[in-house]
This record gives C-alpha cells, sequence and structure tokens, in this order.
C-alpha cells in the first residue's frame, strides 16, 4: 500500500471517542484570557514643529506569554497639508517586533493588533504637527496564558512527525488550525469549514518554536495577516462536507500579500484518487508536547492512502489537534486532492479523514470568490477628485481616469458612464478630455433625487471592466442636491439617547449597544458596519446572541427632520436562516412624525429574501414619502422571534438623517412657481450666447454663458 503525507495543525486538548462515535475535528482553539486594563490617551496633538510622537503608553499583563490589543476607541486625526497619515505603532518589548496601523489598516483588522510575544507591548501615536486630534483608548486585551499543550490522535505506536518548512502552510487563530496557500486567481486560502467561523481572524506564516513550556510564541507583525471576512466561504457539515475558502488582507509592514510574502502555493488536483496505492503528506500545526518546543509549530508526516467514498478520503498520516485546515498531498504529484478534517485513527475505521478536493460546493467557491479573493481586473478607475456625495440638479460631472493593471491595456474612446434616476440604468458614452481621461456628464436632475452610477470601459483586448468590480449589483450612489446638511449622525460609539423596548414575552434578545461579541458563528455580526467598533445588536453575547419569544424595540431620539427635503439612512443586519424554523421571522423598521405616537413601516425584511441570512445592508429612504418630515420625527427598529422558535439575530448601526438643500426650481423662468409653455418659450427665444458683456441671461441654467441643450434638458426635467 503506497503512503499519503498530509501537512496541518493537531486536535485540542483530550478526546474522548467510543469506538464507534464519529471522529473529531482537530482544532486547537487558542487559550487566551481577557485581561481589563485602562488605557486612554485622550485627544492628542503634535505642538511641534515637526513629525513625532504625540503620545507613548506601555501595556502590560504580568506572566502573559503573548498579548493582542482591542481598541475600545481610535481616531487617527488627518493632516490636511501633508500626505503623511496619523499611524499608531505598537512594538514588543520582548523581542522588538514592531506593527504600524493606519486608518485602512485597522478597519481591516476590525480595531485589533496582530499578536505579539511576551507580557508588554508599547503602544503610540504618530503625527504631523498640522494634524487634527488623535485618541486610542483600551478596556481590554487579550493574553496568553503559560502551560498550553494538547493529546495526540496517532496512526500507530509513535508520532512519527517531523518538523518541516512549508512556506505554504500557515497557523491559523485563534481558532486552532491550518490554512494553506492555493493557486486560484486571488492567490487564496484553504481549511477546514468548522475553522472559517467567526473565530478565524487571523494566518501566521513562519512561526517560530514554542518555548521550553510549551507556550506558542508568535511571529512577527511582518508575517501575520488579517482575514477578509466578507471574502470566507465555508460549509461544516461533518466528514466528507467540511471546507472553507478565503483571503487576507495586504500585512500592515510590507504592503505584501501571502502568496507574494511566501513565494509559493499550493496546485489543486482534478480529484482525488480512486484507488489506494500513494503516499500522502499532512504539514500543519498541531499540539506537541514532546518536545514542548514543538507544541504548534509546523510539522509534517506522511503516509498510506487508504480510501475515498464519494467525497470523503481517508488516510493514515499522524496528525495531532490543530491539523484541521491541513492540506492532503498526493507525494507523488505533490497536488493538493484535499483538506485535512478529522481524527480517527484510534476509533473502528482506523484512519484520519477529510474532504476531497472535487467537492462541488468547494468548486462553486474557487468559481466565485468573494471578497479580497476577487482576481484583480485588468483595468483599474482613478478618480482625482473623489466620487461625490451630491450630483448639481441643473447637470454634474465626475473626472475619471482608466489605468492598466495586470497586464491590461485600456482601449481609447471606450469609457461609459451608467446611470439609473429610479426607471433603470442609461448608458452614456463619457467625454474623453485626453486619452482614458473622462468627464462624466450627468444630466438635469430633479432635486432630491438619489443617482445610482457605475463606470465601464475596455481593454485592448476588448474585454469589460466595470467599476464597482461587481456593477450593477453594486455600484456608486449620490443625491441631486446644492447642499446636504447632516440634522442626525450615530455611530453608537456615545450614548445618544435611544430607547430599549420589549413586548410580547420577550425572554432574551434585548438591543444592547457595544462592540459585537458573538463573533458571527449564529448569524451575528462579529463586527460592526461603519467600522467605528461599536453598534447596536440583540443581546450581544458569545454563543446566545439571538431574539427569544417576543419581539425587541430599537427607538431613536427625537429627531428634527423639518426645513428641507431629508432623507434617512441606516445599516441593518439580520439573520433569520438558523435555528429549528428558518424563514419565520421579519425585521420592520418603522419612522414616526408626532415623537412616536403614531408609527408607519418603513421596511420589512425577510421572511425570505437574499438579505435574511445576515451582512450588512445599507439603505436610504425619502421620509416624505412615508411621514410628513416634521421636528418630531423618529425611527425604530423591530426585532422578533415568533412560534415556532428559530435563531434570530439583528444589528442597527451608522443611522443618519441628512437634509437636502435644493435651489429655487431651474427652469421657472416667469417666476409663477411652475415650468411649462412659456418658460420653454422664453429659453428657445435666448437660444445661443448669452450678451458681451454679460447681462442679466436667466435662460442660462448651467452657467456656462450660453443658453443650450443642457439648459433645455435642465427646464425639462423639472417641467410641471
Amino acid at each position: 500500500m503506497g503512503l499519503i503525507r498530509v501537512v496541518g495543525i493537531g486536535i485540542s486538548a483530550a478526546i474522548v471517542l467510543s469506538a464507534l462515535s464519529e471522529a473529531v475535528a482537530q482544532t486547537a482553539p487558542l487559550a487566551q484570557n481577557e485581561v481589563a486594563v485602562a488605557v486612554d490617551s485622550g485627544f492628542v496633538g503634535n505642538r511641534t514643529a515637526r513629525r513625532g510622537v504625540v503620545y507613548s503608553t506601555v501595556v502590560r499583563v504580568p506572566d502573559a506569554t503573548w498579548i493582542r490589543l482591542t481598541f475600545d476607541q481610535i481616531v487617527l486625526g488627518s493632516a490636511p497639508d501633508t500626505a503623511k497619515e496619523t499611524i499608531l505603532r505598537i512594538t514588543s518589548v520582548a523581542d522588538g517586533a514592531v506593527q504600524t496601523l493606519n486608518t485602512v489598516s485597522l478597519a481591516q483588522w476590525h480595531n485589533t493588533s496582530a499578536y505579539f510575544n511576551g507580557e508588554a507591548v508599547i503602544v503610540a501615536l504618530f503625527a504631523d504637527p498640522t494634524a487634527e486630534p488623535s485618541r486610542v483608548a483600551i478596556r481590554r486585551v487579550l493574553a496568553g496564558p503559560p502551560g498550553q499543550g494538547g493529546v495526540a490522535t496517532i496512526c500507530g505506536p509513535t508520532d512519527d512527525r517531523e518538523r518541516s518548512a512549508d512556506p505554504r502552510a500557515a497557523r491559523a487563530l485563534p481558532v486552532g488550525c491550518t490554512a494553506w496557500i492555493i493557486g486560484d486567481a486571488g492567490n487564496c486560502l484553504l481549511t477546514a469549514g468548522h475553522c472559517s467561523g467567526g473565530s478565524l481572524e487571523v494566518v501566521q506564516f513562519n512561526v517560530p518554536l514554542s518555548d521550553g513550556g510549551g507556550d506558542i510564541q508568535h511571529p512577527g507583525p511582518e508575517d501575520q495577516y488579517a482575514v477578509d471576512i466578507t471574502s470566507k466561504q465555508s460549509v461544516s457539515g461533518g466528514v466528507g462536507n467540511d471546507w472553507g475558502h478565503f483571503g487576507c488582507f495586504p500585512n500592515t509592514e510590507t504592503g505584501l500579500t501571502p502568496v507574494e510574502a511566501q513565494g509559493d502555493f499550493f496546485l489543486l488536483a482534478d480529484a482525488p484518487p480512486s484507488r489506494p496505492g500513494q503516499t500522502i503528506r499532512i504539514t500543519g500545526y498541531g499540539v506537541d508536547g514532546s518536545p514542548p518546543q514543538w507544541n504548534q509549530i509546523q510539522q509534517t508526516s506522511i503516509g498510506p492512502y487508504v480510501d475515498v467514498t464519494g467525497t470523503t478520503i481517508e488516510y493514515q498520516v499522524d496528525t495531532r489537534g490543530g491539523s484541521s485546515g491541513s492540506p492532503v498531498i498526493d507525494e507523488k504529484t505533490g497536488e493538493a486532492i484535499g483538506i485535512h478534517t478529522n481524527g480517527g485513527c484510534d476509533v473502528i475505521r482506523g484512519a484520519n479523514r477529510g474532504t476531497a478536493i472535487n467537492h462541488a460546493g468547494l468548486q462553486n467557491a474557487l468559481a466565485d470568490p468573494q471578497g479580497v479573493c476577487l482576481p484583480a481586473p485588468p483595468l483599474g478607475f482613478v478618480f482625482p477628485d473623489g466620487l461625490p456625495e451630491m450630483l448639481h440638479p441643473a447637470g454634474d460631472s465626475i473626472r475619471v481616469e482608466v489605468i492598466g493593471q495586470n497586464d491590461g491595456v485600456p482601449q481609447r474612446a471606450t469609457g461609459v458612464l451608467h446611470f439609473d434616476l429610479g426607471d433603470g440604468f442609461i448608458s452614456v458614452p463619457m467625454d474623453e478630455v485626453e486619452p482614458n481621461i473622462y468627464d462624466a456628464l450627468f444630466p438635469a436632475v430633479k432635486c432630491t433625487t438619489v443617482v445610482n452610477y457605475f463606470f465601464s470601459a475596455e481593454t485592448t483586448r476588448g474585454e469589460v471592466v466595470t467599476n464597482p468590480l461587481l456593477a450593477p449589483t453594486m455600484h456608486h450612489t449620490a443625491l441631486s442636491a446644492v447642499s446636504l446638511n447632516a440634522s442626525f449622525t450615530d455611530n453608537f460609539q456615545d450614548d445618544l439617547g435611544w430607547t430599549v423596548q420589549n413586548v410580547g414575552g420577550l425572554t432574551d434578545g434585548q438591543w444592547q449597544r457595544g462592540v459585537p461579541a458573538g463573533g458571527g458563528d449564529r448569524g451575528d455580526p462579529p463586527f460592526d458596519a461603519d467600522g467605528s467598533g461599536q453598534c447596536y445588536v440583540t443581546d450581544n453575547a458569545d454563543g446566545n446572541s439571538d431574539v427569544d419569544d417576543g419581539t425587541t424595540i430599537l427607538t431613536s431620539p427625537v429627531i428634527d427632520a423639518a426645513g428641507g427635503s431629508a432623507i434617512i439612512s441606516y445599516w441593518r443586519w439580520f439573520s433569520n436562516t438558523r435555528g429549528n424554523a428558518p424563514f419565520q421571522d421579519v425585521f420592520v423598521v418603522e419612522v414616526s412624525d408626532d415623537a412616536g405616537s403614531t408609527w408607519v413601516t418603513l421596511e420589512t425584511v425577510g421572511p425570505t429574501g437574499p438579505e435574511v441570512d445576515g451582512g450588512w445592508f445599507f439603505k436610504q429612504f425619502h421620509v416624505a414619502e412615508f411621514v410628513e418630515p416634521t421636528d418630531q420625527f423618529r425611527v425604530r427598529f423591530l426585532a422578533s422571534d415568533t412560534d415556532p422558535q428559530s435563531i434570530v439575530e439583528a444589528g442597527v448601526d451608522g443611522v443618519k438623517l441628512v437634509l437636502i438643500g435644493c435651489p429655487v426650481t431651474p427652469g421657472d423662468l416667469d417666476g409663477d412657481g411652475a415650468v411649462g409653455i412659456i418658460d420653454l418659450l422664453i429659453l428657445l427665444s435666448a437660444w445661443g450666447p448669452c450678451a458681451d458683456p454679460p447681462e442679466p441671461c436667466p435662460a442660462d441654467l448651467d452657467g456656462d454663458g450660453a443658453v443650450g441643450i443642457f439648459d433645455l434638458l435642465t427646464l425639462l426635467a423639472n417641467w410641471g
């Protein structure tokens, strides 16, 4: 019989199995303590003439083997006259490892840091003299206790694993699994499905030896990568139906992706061998106590390939807790034939098991990558003046530059603007002012109109690329207005007066404000929507965060919506797909114009549809389409769990009410308060250049010094 080698991370603590029990998934969750600290810089600025440290402190947890920071509040002030950002720098006292975080990378790391060895780190803010004040506040840290160990599941009398240094295999934390780089379009990673939940946050390469007590040591931040949660696709359905696909953001220190830094990836077989006779290798980060320095470092072992049944593969290869997610490698071809998921050499079947690489769900995920796993397009779109929040009702423009990337070359004169004013997208060629530099011209649009839009261009090979990449499903949005004034904005970092009411016999799951604590494994939000840290979620508790036996209502304070056309917007999360009775409950949003005496439904989410399985969705509505925009406006969010019982999770973040400023109606040239035939005749009689030197030219609605087609379109857009 041939041999099969598996590279992976070993299993967790003691496993009790009867002779007929299912083999256990081989994770090794990272032992950690949550420790309260009191760090708050307050708002600090640079009063010197040079860029430098504006705040520094030491965060220490005595006797900790490692530390990971979680930021309760972090504000990095911008400097308007320099390109240098304010940064947060964290340095390990034990080994000098450094991580540098800015606004973008903090959002990618979800307001946490990398793992640092030792019991203390130095936290410092660096800012320019002109930068706005910054602040860092830390209320808790995660710390590694001493004495972590594990128990083996070995195929035979001895543990035959050896130290290895495969650059493609990573340690996945804090879940305690293995992940590995593959050669798909985005060079993303595979692991086990039961490793891919909310607790998969960081992957580490080039892992050092553990210390003499078996306590794991972390590589420097330059070898640690934050997982993009939006890229995760996985199924944890038991043996043979257990896989996960995900990607990581570029490293904060090097700017490199895992494959760029490690320089290698696994090739995937089309299918596992149909008969035994191969040598299999498994490489990963299993627990170990002999010697203790080998605990959860990379080790490898080989053994015989036993069988394949459906999408379950079997092999007699030594693994230990933490090996879940390891590549199952055909030693002869070097290709990965599956994902290691379960121990089993100590039960009746006498083999460890995994999910075959040709699993249909896994293949679908590889063909339809998400998040950072999406392949980089051959064209990029640059907006030198940014993308606006509003477009002028009389017509507006956006400067667009199309650049080649990833061997793509832009074809001149192929830039197109696609805009939707409410009746579907209209495609209009953009005005090419220089080679591959365009002005996207928007027509006159009635004030308060929500304008959805995206851009496209072609390569010299005829490939059409859009921005956003997933357009028209995803698109940019702007409001037709001359001014936008926020009457109310709340990202829930402070208490602005929201109230919670529970009705219908609710027993658990009321709305709570805070940093999401559930981890996302029950359909709850693993992080907030706008990156500020806190939001409102139902029953913010790890492992039991859903609504039970009633309705919980989150109601805003009274908001002033008078004085203009008002837009209410928010991010919402809703999941009703888990439990014994999925797709039964709804999430309701209501508004009031009399401080809550009466309510009108703004939207109802569910019980079925594309937005009932979690995920943050941004929504905005014209208040006047539902209630009178008064100074007694309120909005409320109702999450319910009715019979039959199921798991209902909800979240709300980033609530904003904006008053839209509109001009005097363009085109009302005779001043009668309406645009009609007389106004049209006045405009046509003034057609052509305005008088020179300039004289009053009321028909010049777009201000270009002449009365022409855009002025006519503006008048017609405001007809009535």
